[in-house]
């Protein structure tokens, strides 16, 4: 009961953020996707669940029909539908972790799958970071990990600025050669998804 009190306090803020405020986009352009597409995590947090609120506020797309929220994915739920794209959003936590009831060994293991079976499929990863940089400078850390997994194999990458104070993904983008569309903040991911899914060209 307490997580989901927590969770609702977050969206709430989220929610109350002015709507009139100008997004903020920098970066690499907008990348057309297609629909239908899949909505999960990497690493159990909440980002999920907000970049499925998020989508949702976007006013321009269908639940259970333009795109789907997948709680925990597993490399067959790549198949379960004809995905024109798959939108993961990154980021972990013990708690998050701990009621899923994984580790966070065997959700890199289950992310690894996912990445996997979207390559085989020529399904475009969209790797997704909406919350503030909460990264240590330990390589085994929980977030480094579910980045290392998803960004290098990523068709684009879509990050709050506050999530890039070390330059992380602009190394990955030289590196790998990801393109990388920074957001001001987490607000402006609605903004990026009305244009990234527009379904008049997208499709």
């Amino acid at each position: 009961m307490k997580k989901i009190i927590s969770l609702v306090l977050a969206l709430c803020i989220v929610l109350s953020i002015s709507a009139v405020a100008l997004a903020e986009i920098s970066g690499d352009a907008v990348v057309p996707c297609k629909v239908p597409f899949m909505i999960t995590n990497a690493g159990q947090g909440p980002g999920g669940k907000m970049g499925n609120l998020l989508v949702s506020r976007a006013g321009t797309l269908v639940d259970q029909e333009d795109y789907f929220y997948v709680d925990v994915p597993y490399a067959a739920d790549v198949d379960e539908r004809p995905y024109g794209a798959i939108v993961i959003v990154i980021g972990s936590t013990d708690k998050g972790l701990g009621a899923t009831g994984i580790t966070i060994d065997e959700e890199i293991a289950r992310v690894n799958e996912v990445m996997a079976r979207a390559n085989e499929t020529n399904v475009p990863v969209i790797a997704v970071l909406l919350e503030k940089d909460k990264r240590s400078t330990s390589p085994t850390n929980a977030n480094e990990r579910c980045i290392d997994a998803v960004c290098p194999l990523a068709s684009w990458m879509i990050v709050v600025t506050d999530a890039n104070t070390d330059g992380r993904f602009d190394k990955i983008k030289e590196e790998y050669g990801v393109p990388l569309t920074i957001l001001d903040n987490s607000m402006d991911f609605i903004s990026v998804i009305q244009q990234a899914f527009a379904k008049e060209t997208a499709e």
